[in-house]
């Protein structure tokens, strides 16, 4: 098996990046230490012997879709039929027949006779009775009212003033200090890196805090002066006064009156009425329904069924269609020759090999499946 050489080729800005990572630190110009001394010159190496021209390499088909037809057979769909099965009997005819019959009845016979009639008869009733009489007077009307009462009453009497308020605040304190200001420093023989203090600023920072009573304000408060007199309603007290008269009826004595006091009902005869009664009976005959019977009057032909038989029926015959699939064809790893196709053997991963105008015809077909 025969390796292939490759040459790498490193971009542009890579190279510019290595040089700069070659510079040492203490060249830049804002470096106060000296540059290094200079490394040794490299020694030259051999120049490298060339590798002879590859005659195949592998190369990658893309996986692609193909779309194959295939017949598919749709078999026949068939079902099961049960089909009645009859038979031709005789029936016998049957009719009924009604006859009439009778029975002896006894049948009442009626008369009518006068029967007396009787009713209430209502005579008046009177009675005497005492009767009040009445006359009217004038009595006196009496009502009541609410006479209001009052008293003196001591009322306090109030005024605003202004009270100052105050509270306690706490001040910082503040002193000066001297802060040393340092520098690094890099001494030029070793390229070590140190901190100096070159010199001290002065700085106010805060001691500490004092508390001081200031005033905050003022609050307005209301206190008594001094009292005032006044007369106010203390309530009301019930008079009972005249208002007016009003008419009285009252019963002044009695007289004597002769009033209807009801009726005395009393049970007197106010006339006849016919009456119908039985005087005796008397025996017919009645009808008293039909007896029915059945006979037969001949006989009738009928089928009857009498069982099923099983047939099997094509719904829908046997047919074939064509069905359209997609397939995919996965990547397949190829070596293409780039010397005589004859003379090159497949790379181990692959199985044919192809020449260049193959595999472009291969990398065309899959561009025209997509």
């Amino acid at each position: 098996m025969r390796r292939l050489a490759f040459t790498h080729v490193a971009p542009l800005g890579a190279v510019a990046l290595l040089l700069l990572a070659a510079v040492p630190g203490n060249a830049r110009a804002d470096n106060p230490c000296p540059p290094a001394p200079c490394a040794p010159p490299p020694v030259c190496a051999p120049a490298p012997v060339c590798a002879p021209a590859p005659t195949c390499e592998p190369r990658v088909v893309p996986a692609h879709c193909v779309t194959v037809e295939r017949t598919v057979e749709c078999p026949a769909v068939t079902r099961t039929v049960c089909q009645p099965c009859y038979e031709t009997v005789e029936c016998p005819v049957y009719e009924q027949r009604c006859t009439p019959e009778y029975r002896n009845v006894e049948v009442a016979e009626y008369a009518t006779r006068d029967v007396p009639v009787y009713g209430e008869q209502c005579t008046p009733r009177y009675e005497d009775c005492e009767i009040p009489c009445y006359a009217t007077r004038e009595i006196p009307v009496e009502a009541t009212r609410q006479v209001p009462e009052y008293e003196d009453v001591c009322i306090p009497c109030y005024e605003s003033r202004q009270v100052p308020e105050y509270e306690d605040v706490c001040i910082p304190c503040y002193e000066s200090c001297q802060v040393p200001v340092t520098q690094e420093v890099c001494d030029p023989c070793t390229g070590q890196v140190s901190t100096v203090t070159c010199g001290y600023r002065t700085e106010t920072v805060q001691a500490g805090t004092r508390t001081e009573r200031r005033l905050c304000g003022y609050r307005t408060e209301t206190y008594q002066s001094g009292t005032r007199t006044e007369r106010r309603l203390s309530g009301y007290r019930t008079e009972t006064y005249v208002c007016g008269t009003r008419c009285e009826t009252y019963q002044s004595g009695t007289q004597t009156e002769r009033r209807f006091a009801g009726y005395d009902r009393q049970t007197v005869q106010v006339g006849t009425r016919q009456e119908c009664y039985q005087s005796g009976t008397r025996t017919e005959q009645v009808f008293c329904g039909n007896r029915v019977e059945t006979v037969q009057t001949g006989v009738r032909t009928e089928q009857r069924l009498v069982g099923y038989r099983s047939e099997i029926e094509v719904v829908q015959p046997a047919t074939t269609r064509t069905v359209s699939e997609q397939v995919v064809i996965p990547a397949r790893r190829v070596t293409v020759a780039l010397a005589p196709a004859a003379d090159v053997q497949p790379l181990p991963g692959t199985e044919v090999v192809l020449t260049e105008e193959q595999y472009r015809q291969e990398l065309a077909k899959v561009s025209a499946t997509r």
